[in-house]
């Protein structure tokens, strides 16, 4: 082989090794960008879980206020009367589905994405989710006929057992969502952090002084007086 041929050869193994590299630069980059998007569509799937099931349960909460007030013969006095429309189906899934559907896509992210541990406890939200539902819509024990007669007429109420139940449901949805943002956190390599945590008493009333102090000077300079002089005065 001559010179000529084998400058001819080298040049192209340095144009192959070139290319080769090249390819694997540009196969990193794109698995790395496929990992960043796939992070951060996870992180915001837990992010609309957490938010999501916060509304969800203010739902529940005002689910079970309505129960209350539009029952009993009262309520159907009104709608008879025309004071008051019925309860709509569809108007009532239609307002219930704007916190529902984002949660559910949001699941379904979780489940097609997460890790084990992640999905277990996206179903552990969910599923305290739905027993706050169904705590916060429970109907009033009448197991004799003048409880149910007196249900009828009164209308729903809850019985201290029902509240002592609607309490629990709603600390076990909060331990669900806090175990959640943990995890969420453990990936985004943040240190774990007290999410329930707050000031102190101590700590309000120094807060409080603190910003009454700082409000002191700009409302006493409405009357032309230092702080010193308005508090003297």
């Amino acid at each position: 082989m001559t010179q000529a041929e084998l400058a001819v050869v080298a040049a192209l193994g340095a144009s192959a090794l070139t290319a080769l590299a090249s390819l694997g630069v540009v196969a990193l980059r794109e698995r790395l960008r496929r990992k960043a998007t796939d992070r951060e569509t996870l992180i915001a799937a837990i992010t609309a879980m957490l938010s999501r099931s916060i509304s969800l349960s203010l739902r529940a909460q005002m689910m079970g206020e309505a129960m209350k007030i539009r029952s009993g013969l009262g309520e159907g006095i009104d709608v008879l009367t025309h004071q008051r429309k019925p309860l709509d189906p569809l108007e009532f899934h239609d307002w219930l589905a704007q916190d529902v559907v984002p949660l559910s896509q949001a699941w379904s992210v979780v489940w097609a994405r997460g890790d084990q541990e992640m999905v277990r406890r996206a179903n552990a939200l969910l599923a305290s989710c739905n027993e706050l539902m169904d705590v916060s819509t429970a109907r009033m024990p009448a197991a004799t006929l003048p409880a149910r007669v007196r249900r009828q007429v009164v209308g729903e109420r809850w019985t201290p057992e029902m509240i002592e139940e609607l309490l629990a449901a709603r600390k076990a949805m909060a331990h669900a969502r806090e175990q959640l943002a943990q995890y969420a956190r453990t990936i985004l390599r943040l240190p774990e952090a007290k999410l329930f945590g707050h000031d102190s008493p101590d700590d309000d009333a120094t807060l409080a002084t603190q910003g009454n102090a700082a409000t002191a000077a700009p409302v006493a300079a409405l009357d032309g007086k230092t702080p010193n002089e308005d508090m003297s005065t």
